[in-house]
């Protein structure tokens, strides 16, 4: 079952656009909602990356990254292996 491209654009307000795609997702096959959910994935993998970057550089910027090598050195030294 292919879908038809909308040729209306979609409502910006979420309250709107919610229940839109409820619908839609409602009328996908399985090859689609397997399509969605990587798409969804990967938004989320991004999200997750840029607020992962923004943390990196806040720690960079306040200095924390500093201290890893001579942590690393302390942690070895006191785990040493065999």
């Amino acid at each position: 079952m292919a879908m038809k491209a909308v040729s209306q654009p979609a409502p910006a307000e979420p309250e709107k656009l919610k229940p839109l795609l409820h619908l839609k997702i409602e009328r996908m096959d399985t090859a689609q909602l397997r399509v969605l959910n990587r798409v969804l994935m990967q938004i989320e993998a991004e999200d997750l990356a840029d607020r992962l970057g923004k943390s990196f550089d806040q720690d960079q910027d306040q200095g924390k990254l500093r201290r890893i090598p001579e942590l690393v050195r302390q942690f070895r030294a006191e785990h040493r292996y065999s």
